[in-house]
């Protein structure tokens, strides 16, 4: 089931938000729960399974890492992750690991390995991330662990933000889960940024999505410059309206609901330097990758070469988790590649018109060119 979708506008929709409302306060979180359920069981309905299983194992994680110490607690932590990333691993990966391995092979005139493709759960990214965050700010002490089990089940499914983000870390919605206000006031607000998300979509992004798929759809005899970036224009135009258009529609079905999510894109087509790009680009990915991979890493407190290696670990493993594909690790490659260009020779922040405006061309120009390996279904 995806929003722009006449059963999630005519049916879902109306009905969870009547027996949400007509329900007593103590009961909405399990409302929202159920409903979240049935929202993954219309989309991916075999996998519910999965989603619940993984869901348990980390409120009992949770619980444990809180009474533990020390090491015990770094160790839980350890294992906890482990099994989050393993799950993800298995679904997202292991078809393109197992493919590339029968490629290696086939060079040898070896026999290959029988392989039963694995079917990817829907918005199982965007749940681990969401489950990490939680197992993490808890073992930093940023949160206490949810005691009720139903709140913890619904901070993973909630269905607004379940398949498609934003990724809403754990601290920033610990609080709402367990206490909100919603007033008619957010309601109405959470009315318009749905309309808005729906109408970019339905309008502007499947309208630029048409034109993008018939232009990188043709062989490269048949491509002239001028259609060439066409299409890559479009594509850019259209994954921004696509990303950011779901992005508002969670954002204002969560505000239907009492709830607050951050928001994940502002204004990248603006920004003046791949650094800043990043900083206004799937706003709540960046910020992941930042505090639960970056930092830890090191950060940029270890040195030149050691920040620059582990910039190139984010970006690599940026570009593989939007996609199992070699397109997506080179577009990963690319940007951290730029990030480290950039670093290198210390870009002035500000200056005169002139040279804002030659820096925002510059940049869009080079994710103009990113897109061309995110978009490609091979290199």
């Amino acid at each position: 089931m995806i929003f722009p979708s006449q059963i999630f506008l005519f049916v879902f929709l109306p009905a969870i938000l009547a027996v949400y409302y007509l329900s007593g306060r103590r009961y909405r979180n399990l409302v929202l729960l159920l409903f979240s359920y049935l929202f993954y069981i219309w989309g991916s309905g075999h996998f519910l399974f999965i989603l619940i299983a993984s869901t348990l194992v980390d409120y009992v994680f949770g619980l444990i890492i809180e009474r533990s110490y020390n090491n015990r607690r770094r160790l839980w932590l350890v294992i906890s992750i482990f099994i989050n990333l393993s799950i993800l691993g298995y679904f997202k990966y292991s078809n393109f690991f197992i493919r590339q391995v029968n490629n290696a092979l086939s060079s040898f005139d070896t026999s290959l390995i029988d392989w039963t493709s694995v079917v990817l759960p829907i918005g199982i990214s965007f749940f681990t991330f969401q489950k990490i965050t939680y197992v993490v700010d808890v073992y930093r002490g940023t949160r206490k662990a949810l005691n009720n089990p139903i709140d913890y089940a619904l901070y993973v499914a909630l269905f607004p933000q379940l398949i498609a983000g934003p990724i809403v870390r754990f601290h920033e919605i610990s609080e709402q889960i367990k206490s909100r206000k919603e007033t008619l006031d957010c309601f109405y607000q959470g009315i318009l940024r749905f309309s808005w998300g729906l109408m970019k979509k339905v309008l502007l992004a499947n309208s630029c999505g048409e034109i993008a798929d018939a232009i990188f759809a043709l062989n490269g005899g048949m491509l002239d410059t001028k259609t060439a970036w066409l299409g890559v224009l479009a594509y850019t135009l259209q994954i921004y309206f696509d990303f950011s258009a779901y992005s508002d529609m969670a954002i204002g079905l969560g505000r239907m609901f009492g709830f607050k999510f951050p928001e994940n894109f502002n204004r990248p087509y603006s920004a003046i330097s791949i650094t800043d790009f990043w900083r206004r680009w799937h706003i709540t990915l960046s910020n992941f990758f930042r505090d639960y991979l970056y930092i830890p890493l090191g950060g940029n407190r270890t040195g030149a070469a050691r920040t620059y290696v582990n910039l190139m670990i984010v970006f690599v493993l940026c570009g593989l988790w939007h996609g199992a594909n070699w397109t997506f690790l080179v577009w990963g490659v690319f940007h951290g590649a730029l990030l480290i260009v950039e670093r290198f020779i210390g870009l002035r922040e500000s200056g005169s018109i002139s040279y804002i405006i030659f820096r925002r061309t510059v940049t869009l120009f080079l994710v103009m060119v990113g897109w061309v390996f995110f978009r490609a279904e091979v290199l």
